[in-house]
């Protein structure tokens, strides 16, 4: 993951589709670069970020766990 570029365009959305992992019934909530929607999801309590995940423009998406986790090693949590 070291390799995102954080100025990418990026889309965060959050699942309706009462937990499953498959990629449907998503809304959009934001665009904005990578580096300020890590960094929003990041300041988060676990509840609202529970069904978010962020894909980022050339196909990457990045799960709760995932964002979390870039978030603390660039400083962001």
């Amino acid at each position: 993951m070291s390799s995102l570029d954080w100025n990418a365009e990026a889309t965060l959305h959050e699942r309706d589709d009462h937990g499953s992992e498959m990629q449907y019934n998503f809304s959009v909530l934001k665009k904005a670069p990578l580096r300020e929607l890590v960094a929003e999801v990041a300041a988060m309590d676990s509840s609202q970020r529970a069904r978010l995940v962020i894909d980022v423009a050339g196909g990457k998406s990045l799960n709760v766990g995932e964002i979390l986790e870039l978030a603390a090693r660039e400083g962001l949590a």
